[in-house]
């Protein structure tokens, strides 16, 4: 019985993975092809092709479409200019030592939990990262930090709060949602996570 109820997360883990590779390929492909797309609007004509109902994918579809059409912007800014938001909730609740301030909160690397490896790879590569404590928090980071492009990991609603306002300052963004959502101990994918931040610079 167990063995069953494994196959069957396998399964349906292979069908999600299929599924948002195919959101991400037609994504680039309408952009490609047609011009002056909102990301509510490209989301949708994905998502109508592809007959998307499932509440995860189509939030999935809506964070990527603003992805595919920032990305040539955000790749433009050199990476020392650019700021990768974390948020607090990936930490280990129990273990975290990390001190607070108006920034928020500094990481020690204490390995505790995966911030640890995303603030190193961040700090490899020259980006300037911040542990925010939810979406306003993370906006007020932005007003004074005055970066040139932004990375975001998120659950959703913050994903698109953030998207959404700090567009409105003209500054472009990425966004990598969390793999496991919630208020504490959340999870996101790090191979997704790298791959943002290895984003090449194209401002040459």
């Amino acid at each position: 019985m167990l063995n069953r109820h494994k196959v069957a997360e396998e399964t349906e883990q292979a069908h999600t993975i299929d599924m948002r590779v195919k959101i991400r390929q037609l994504l680039e492909s309408f952009e490609a092809t047609e011009t002056m797309l909102t990301p509510q609007e490209l989301a949708d004509k994905v998502k109508l092709e592809l007959e998307i109902d499932d509440e995860d994918l189509s939030n999935f579809t809506y964070i990527e479409a603003g992805n595919v059409l920032n990305q040539s912007a955000y790749e433009y800014v050199k990476k020392e200019d650019r700021i990768v938001l974390i948020p607090h909730c990936l930490r280990n609740a129990e273990k975290c030592i990390a001190p607070i301030d108006d920034e928020g909160y500094h990481c020690e690397k204490c390995g505790a939990c995966i911030i640890a490896e995303i603030t190193q790879a961040a700090e490899d590569r020259g980006i300037k990262w911040y542990m925010v404590g939810g979406g306003s928090h993370a906006i007020n980071i932005v007003k004074n930090a005055r970066p040139r492009a932004v990375f975001g990991i998120a659950c959703y609603d913050d994903a698109k709060l953030g998207v959404e306002k700090v567009g409105e300052y003209g500054i472009p963004t990425q966004a990598v949602l969390l793999s496991k959502a919630g208020c504490v101990n959340t999870e996101v994918e790090i191979d997704k996570v790298i791959a943002t931040l290895d984003l090449p610079d194209s401002s040459d």
